[in-house]
């Protein structure tokens, strides 16, 4: 969520050594590990069950990731044509204790959901205060009530989730020990520090394992790295954060990666090097990524935007955004077969005009269409 332009700030392997010194060295094609990483805040002797098969994430139609899922919301994206929704379900709002949860909102995005008809797929993530901790490496919070938090929510919402991601953007400081702060203002401090990719990888093994055993036939999302080209401790290059993700193994526990695809300002024809491969490009060389370790599951766009004004990214003009996000969604289905769901960052009614988000939404603070939602609108219900 909330995208950054990372562009130019590499501050050299020397810095990034300060947490991944001792990182095997990559060669293409080389066999995962057995060792697997995933496994390691599992009981000894746990065997997880397979991914879910390619098939399995298909059929959720085109998403769109909202920030409150209510009534106003929900009719947006219905008649926007939409059938999927993103959605974060923020963990310090759901387990305000350790021995206290509170399901209203969940319950209530849920019941929205079940009357519109539409999937909902949910972002865990963002911990609750009694739950973190500040020591300047490692897992910024207690990862074992994490697993607790989410086998709880499965098991709450058998049947009603179509997936899970877990976390967000672990290769940003601002969105791993920082999680549900203001991003701008951690990340423009430096403040922080990213995951490193065994704790990440433990992380995801910890929530696949809860939530096989809840919820049999949800699908476990991960992944989602931020697109960067920084080496520092406040973000990690993702394809170098990804490459390590299978070198320490992380193949076992999860069903679908997910990809953020932002074009930084660009449309989806300007790839390959321009903006120093900070484009949409960048969803193709994730794909080559995992080829390079015979990975071939599906890949979901989770987030995919354009904004009119931002304190961080490039920005576009009303027509840009439409034309850009509209030719983004029919080059995925021209030449990314792999992409089994699209979403479109974002969809949000209320806030001020001003706020980062805003400048992503589809539609205007007051819920009147954008130029985007009416083009999107009329791709998704073409009979």
């Amino acid at each position: 969520m909330r995208r950054i332009l990372l562009v130019g700030l590499l501050l050299g392997l020397a810095v990034a050594g300060w947490w991944w010194r001792d990182r095997p060295v990559h060669q293409a094609g080389a066999a995962v590990r057995t060792a697997a990483a995933c496994y390691r805040l599992l009981p000894r002797a746990t065997t997880l069950p397979p991914p879910h098969p390619f098939a399995a994430s298909r059929g959720l139609g085109q998403a769109v990731h909202t920030l409150y899922l209510d009534h106003a919301t929900a009719e947006l994206a219905k008649a926007a044509g939409f059938e999927t929704i993103v959605q974060v379900f923020a963990w310090r709002d759901l387990q305000p204790g350790p021995d206290q949860f509170d399901w209203g909102a969940a319950d209530a995005m849920l019941s929205v959901a079940d009357l519109y008809n539409l999937n909902l797929v949910v972002r865990l993530d963002m911990p609750p205060a009694w739950a973190k901790r500040d020591g300047g490496a490692g897992f910024p919070f207690d990862e074992a009530a994490y697993g607790r938090f989410v086998a709880a929510l499965a098991a709450r919402y058998q049947g009603r989730i179509r997936g899970y991601i877990i976390w967000n953007e672990p290769n940003l400081a601002a969105e791993w020990s920082r999680s549900g702060g203001q991003l701008p203002d951690h990340f423009l401090n430096f403040d922080g520090w990213v995951a490193r990719p065994a704790d990440y990888a433990a992380l995801v093994g910890l929530a696949y394992h809860a939530i096989r055993q809840a919820d049999p036939d949800a699908l476990v999302i991960a992944g989602g790295l931020a697109p960067t080209n920084e080496i520092s401790p406040r973000a990690y290059d993702d394809r170098e954060f990804l490459r390590q993700l299978y070198e320490v193994g992380w193949s076992d526990c999860f069903d679908v990666l997910a990809v953020h695809g932002y074009g930084f300002g660009l449309p989806a024809e300007m790839g390959g090097a321009a903006n120093d491969g900070l484009n949409l490009a960048r969803v193709e060389v994730v794909r080559q990524i995992m080829g390079e370790y015979g990975d071939n599951r599906p890949v979901w766009i989770t987030e995919l935007g354009y904004t009119i004004h931002s304190r961080l990214q490039p920005t576009v003009s009303l027509t840009e955004q439409a034309d850009y996000l509209a030719g983004a969604y029919q080059h995925s289905q021209r030449e990314w077969p792999w992409v089994t769901l699209f979403t479109a960052w974002n969809l949000t009614v209320g806030r001020p005009a001003e706020d980062e988000m805003s400048g992503y939404s589809l539609v205007e603070p007051d819920g009147t269409p954008r130029p985007a939602y009416e083009k999107l609108q009329a791709l998704f219900t073409v009979d």
